[in-house]
């Protein structure tokens, strides 16, 4: 995206809020302003869906997803909370409001990470962090996924804050989750207890433990071991979704996902014209690997960058075909996710692509939305907490 696109881009988001409004504001409340996130400023639409997740919260502190066997109940307030769901909606609230000194939703935020800590603090001894079971995320993504969610909420909160005694108990309940998270990895580098959908726990995981380590001791065999197995679901025949319940769409944005840092690493080290020559067939991923050699990398991971970056664009390429989008044939929370995978993956690549795919993803998201504001699933993840979520990090999924 050159310069010129990027500002009618910009201009046009301009005329967008000027004649769309915002929501129209309750009779007993003031109307919310437009926030803005680094230099981007939050539409209506989105700014409806965080009104809605405020609304949702429990007076407890968390949010609910709801029984996977009682899928039809979608009321945020007659669900129990949860440790992922109350993880998940915390973190788009951080994302849709910035940092959390400035961030307009910080009272909800420190309440939804007391609820959090209560949680891991009086979890069972049954190698997770809560004794809830059947909820819509467990049975969807897989039985670890709270530890998952909740380990890179809380790593994302310890970055921000500055009360010792706070910063005391947040290292232990991060430190919990890593222990219970690489306690559970299965030997092909995926999750134990992997849900409907193995591929996408897998990917949280790996995102959290990434997140973690630049704070935390995490091993790095693990994180390694994880990428193999997204990487793994691409190949030259395409991709593979045994472990994502058949759906091509599961596989190819969590392989995007793990190896978006790994290509990010390879780029920069890389001659421009070897870039552009691998997406003609001119360079090969031999050649990347002799030419990260040459840098000065060793051979054994030379090879895995390499192959990392061939997986990246793989990936990435097959996500531009809209039949691939379809996933399940409609949008469910595992849809929604993908989304949000998508869009952290761009994030990393940079700015101009990132922005170039918000942009085109913004209609089918208006068109999905919900009167109240918020998003349902379609099938199997339908809880519109989850969902909701996961859109308004999707939009918000870049920083600088």
């Amino acid at each position: 995206m050159n310069t010129m696109y990027l500002a009618v881009f910009m201009i046009a988001s301009s005329f967008y809020l000027l004649f769309t409004g915002q929501h129209t504001p309750r009779a007993t409340e003031t109307p919310d302003p437009i926030y803005f996130y680094n230099d981007l400023s939050l539409p209506a639409w989105n700014q409806s869906a965080v009104n809605w997740l405020l609304e949702a919260q429990s007076p407890n502190g968390g949010w609910g997803s709801g029984a996977h066997a009682y899928q039809n109940v979608t009321d945020p307030h007659a669900v129990q909370t949860d440790p992922a769901t109350t993880s998940f909606a915390a973190m788009a609230l951080l994302k849709a409001g910035g940092k959390l000194e400035t961030n307009p939703y910080k009272t909800q935020i420190m309440k939804a990470l007391d609820r959090l800590l209560k949680d891991i603090d009086n979890r069972p001894d049954n190698g997770r962090i809560t004794s809830l079971e059947g909820t819509q995320p467990q049975v969807k993504l897989g039985i670890h996924i709270d530890a998952s969610l909740a380990l890179q909420f809380l790593s994302t909160m310890r970055d921000q804050i500055k009360d010792d005694a706070l910063s005391a108990k947040v290292d232990k309940a991060a430190e919990t989750c890593i222990t219970l998270i690489q306690g559970s990895q299965n030997a092909n580098g995926g999750w134990a207890g992997g849900g409907w959908a193995p591929v996408l726990q897998s990917a949280m995981a790996n995102n959290a433990l990434e997140h973690a380590q630049t704070r935390y001791k995490v091993d790095q065999k693990v994180i390694d071991q994880s990428r193999e197995y997204q990487a793994n679901n691409i190949s030259t025949d395409g991709v593979k979704s045994e472990d994502a319940a058949g759906v091509p769409l599961y596989a190819a944005v969590s392989a995007q996902r793990a190896t978006s840092a790994d290509a990010k690493e390879v780029e920069n080290m890389l001659e421009p014209g070897m870039a552009l020559g691998y997406s003609t067939g001119k360079t090969k991923k031999d050649d990347i690997s002799k030419a990260l050699i040459s840098k000065g990398m060793g051979r054994d991971k030379a090879e895995k960058m390499a192959n990392s970056y061939a997986v990246n664009y793989t990936s990435t390429q097959a996500l531009q075909s809209d039949d691939i989008w379809q996933g399940f044939g409609n949008n469910g929370g595992e849809e929604y996710l993908s989304y949000m995978m998508t869009s952290e993956a761009l994030a990393q690549q940079g700015k101009e692509e990132w922005l170039k795919w918000r942009q085109s993803i913004e209609p089918k998201f208006k068109q999905a939305q919900n009167p109240n504001g918020s998003w349902s699933g379609q099938h199997c993840i339908t809880s519109p907490v989850f969902c909701t979520a996961a859109v308004v990090q999707a939009w918000n999924a870049f920083s600088e």
